[in-house]
């Protein structure tokens, strides 16, 4: 997988969910990030905090739309909450990084203290903290962005799915379902529901992972990044053949391989520095001890001067296709750079 040298830190979920559960919901929250399965549980939960004891639905509203109308916004605040309870707002897809209505801001300065607002911003979209709105609405509530959990959790909440549906799964199929499909909870819902439906035992076997598993673009740069290390190209040219047939644009297959070369680079840095897994766990951003291994044993196929090039090649590849006139298409930066490898990889 490729490397996050400066990972966001993991989202405490069950922290976030006690801290509802004991204070009840405050007046404004700004919600984002790639954990959707998750931001959407913490908004129905935030809901039902709100309209406990209430009129039910009567007391909430939804506004969908990157550019909420200030009308709207006001007349669902001014409203009071019926029989008891709060007032619920859900600000849908709202992309607070192109606000620059005033009045807006002042509204959601002041919200009533019988109202909670839930921004949830654009799929795909982060706040920018530099943004003076920004600023003003994580100073007034709580931001939060939702990550991918530690890989423990995902192993309770992995069995716990598949024995819904009548299966077991061993921490061995477990890890490599998350090496190859994730570790977001909502790519890793229908991954679990095709490999139940094929498993035929009781027991899900690794084998039945690699069936059906749906591969995500990193697992493929790193099969691409393993067959190197073997030497094997034509492997190297398949996995690449197979990528470039998918809907992912050939920029971001490079970003993919540098990405992962990165990663091959820092687990070289812990195993030569004698710092090791732990170290290396650190710096790739992950809580998987089985991808860490992955990463280091392909690593140790390398030297240390090798993989340092072939960082420098991926970021010059990535330079070639972005200048003015460039020689190059994306697609030929990408054969040429395998041929790069091969005939320049050093091996340990």
């Amino acid at each position: 997988m490729a490397g996050k040298f400066n990972p966001p830190p993991k989202l405490e979920y069950g922290a976030l969910t006690r801290e509802l559960k004991n204070e009840g919901p405050g007046t404004l929250y700004m919600l984002w990030g790639e954990e959707d399965y998750l931001l959407q549980d913490f908004v129905r939960r935030l809901r039902d905090a709100c309209l406990e004891g209430g009129a039910g639905d009567f007391d909430a509203k939804r506004l969908d739309g990157p550019a909420p109308d200030v009308r709207d916004v006001e007349e669902a605040l001014d409203a009071m909450p019926f029989f008891g309870g709060r007032t619920f707002l859900e600000l849908r897809g709202f992309d607070v990084n192109k606000c620059r209505d005033e009045r807006m801001a002042k509204i959601l300065d002041d919200i009533p203290e019988w109202c909670t607002v839930v921004i949830v911003l654009p799929t795909g979209a982060a706040p920018d903290g530099r943004l003076s709105f920004i600023k003003q609405l994580k100073k007034k509530g709580k931001a939060v962005e939702f990550t991918s959990q530690d890989s423990g959790l995902l192993y309770t909440w992995i069995r716990r799915r598949c024995e819904a549906h009548g299966k077991k799964i061993g921490r061995d199929a477990m890890d490599r379902l998350m090496f190859l499909s994730g570790e977001l909870m909502t790519q890793l819902i229908p991954e679990i529901e095709k490999i139940c439906a094929w498993a035929k035992e009781e027991y899900i076997r690794v084998e039945d992972v690699e069936a059906v598993a749906h591969h995500i673009p990193e697992a493929d740069a790193f099969k691409m990044t393993d067959c190197l290390a073997r030497k094997d190209y034509d492997g190297a040219c398949a996995v690449l053949a197979e990528l470039l047939a998918g809907d992912e644009e050939p920029l971001m297959i490079l970003g993919l391989i540098g990405g992962q070369m990165r990663s091959l680079y820092a687990a070289k840095v812990a195993e030569t520095s004698g710092r090791g897994p732990a170290f290396a766990k650190e710096i790739l951003g992950t809580s998987s001890d089985y991808r860490v291994r992955l990463t280091m044993d392909t690593a140790r196929k390398f030297t240390l001067d090798a993989l340092t090039d072939d960082v420098r090649l991926c970021a010059a590849y990535c330079m070639k296709t972005r200048e003015q006139g460039a020689a190059l298409t994306e697609t030929e930066a990408l054969k040429e750079l395998l041929i790069r490898f091969a005939m320049e990889g050093g091996h340990a």
